[in-house]
């Protein structure tokens, strides 16, 4: 049980920012002398004087400065949190957790459009390397890479994928590989524990055990990066580099297309009761994923 109530530590937090009783009851909206009477109340089950007068002016104690000093933090954090309260109770919010990269390339440019079609829809999105546990994050949904199978999950395929090298048109000064088996002359970007090189490199019949210089990185978001500014190839998945190709920003190389293993799955709870606003989210990212298939390379 706490010594003192939460309201009269918010009103010592006013009063001794003005440092004057007055000026705080302006800004409370109540009368002087209930600020007066909450001060004396709170010192006495504190069992310190917080305010001592100076002449005309009120100042703190030690006791006084040190107080304000811790609460006024929390007081913060707890104005925030019910802020985010009343705001997620008036405005219908899905929350969304994805890698960082298929948010980055894929779910955001085209976000907007979702966005114009449900104005009144609030979208937090989680982008993170590792899998988010989607029941102790409060997540609504995850879209999530691999093989489908997470246990106490229903995961739905939204996306599969395909992979080939990509590099900057500025790389090596435009003078690309003319066969896969000449890559090992050049600097490859790669993700740790990644499979697109292996996938890609099986029907290339490339070994890429003799690459010689390597770049490693923990994401695909950090290679393909990376790859724009020119400083390596990567094997890279279509999902992620279409529009980047689209823009100029990164040529692919070879006729080669591999099929991606790994594809993109919608995630959710089991026995989830979805409402009305994640199911039209549902819908439209199914609906964007079919479009973007009708875009695969040739």
């Amino acid at each position: 049980m706490l010594p003192t109530s939460l309201n009269s530590l918010a009103t010592f937090e006013v009063a001794a920012r003005h440092k004057s009783y007055s000026l705080a009851a302006a800004e409370l909206h109540i009368t002087h002398s209930a600020i007066s009477q909450q001060m004396r109340l709170l010192e006495e089950s504190l069992g310190v004087a917080l305010f001592e007068r100076k002449g005309r002016q009120m100042q703190l104690t030690a006791e006084g400065v040190q107080l304000l000093k811790q609460i006024q933090p929390a007081l913060r954090q707890i104005t925030r949190a019910l802020a985010q309260v009343k705001t997620e109770k008036r405005v219908p919010a899905i929350r969304v957790a994805t890698l960082q990269s298929f948010a980055t390339f894929w779910l955001l440019p085209r976000l907007g459009k979702f966005q114009a079609a449900y104005p009144d829809l609030a979208i937090h999105i989680q982008a993170a390397i590792g899998l988010v546990n989607l029941d102790k994050t409060k997540t609504d949904i995850a879209i999530r890479f691999g093989l489908g199978k997470w246990d106490d999950y229903n995961a739905e395929k939204l996306l599969e994928d395909q992979l080939y090298p990509v590099c900057s048109p500025d790389f090596n000064a435009g003078k690309f590989p003319d066969y896969p088996s000449q890559l090992g002359n050049y600097r490859i970007l790669s993700v740790e524990n990644g499979r697109e090189w292996q996938n890609w490199s099986q029907l290339a019949g490339v070994d890429i055990s003799l690459f010689k210089h390597e770049t490693h990185h923990s994401d695909s978001n950090l290679m393909l990066t990376a790859a724009k500014a020119g400083q390596g190839i990567a094997v890279a998945r279509h999902s992620l580099v279409a529009g980047e190709i689209a823009a100029g920003n990164l040529v692919r190389l070879f006729d080669l297309i591999a099929a991606s293993d790994y594809n993109y799955y919608l995630v959710t709870p089991k026995d989830l009761k979805k409402n009305q606003a994640l199911q039209a989210f549902e819908a439209w990212l199914k609906k964007e994923a079919i479009e973007f298939g009708k875009t695969s390379p040739e």
